[in-house]
């Protein structure tokens, strides 16, 4: 007997099949994007740590100990004027500060021990002052400015 069609049994498989295989690939092409989303905002939130860390970094070149750094931090403004970075605390050689960028809120840590010419500074990111989720961290160790 020659048969010149498919028989519903095999359409069916193929369908099967097919369906199997497009379920695979959308599986895949979503957990794609959620990746590209999460890494997009981790580059991101390390961006503005980078940023934050490398203004810190020349602002300690130019402060001769901790005592000294909270009024060179104040010099930094934002584009309308105000200071950029608040001044949380400030007492026996550890300060932390506080900023805001578009998106994210920065915490600040910075330590130095009494006659210490170092100071080691923790810049956190969070996405909202909640600090409920840490999207970055970034440390150094810096030198103050030779007197």
């Amino acid at each position: 007997m020659n048969e010149k069609g498919m028989t519903l049994i095999e359409i069916l498989a193929s369908i099967v099949i097919l369906s199997i295989i497009i379920v695979s690939l959308l599986t895949m092409i979503v957990q794609s994007s959620r990746s590209n989303a999460i890494s997009k905002n981790m580059m991101s939130a390390t961006y503005v740590a980078e940023s934050t860390m490398e203004e810190l970094d020349r602002t300690i070149s130019l402060s001769t100990d901790l005592a000294n750094f909270p009024s060179e931090l104040s010099k930094l403004t934002k584009s309308d004027g105000t200071p950029k970075y608040n001044i949380l605390s400030n007492v026996n050689g550890q300060a932390f500060f506080e900023t805001t960028v578009p998106g994210y809120y920065v915490y600040i840590d910075a330590n130095s021990t009494s006659g210490s010419t170092l100071v080691k500074v923790k810049v956190k990111v969070y996405k909202d002052n909640t600090k409920a989720k840490l999207e970055a961290q970034m440390e150094m160790l810096q030198s103050w400015k030779k007197i």
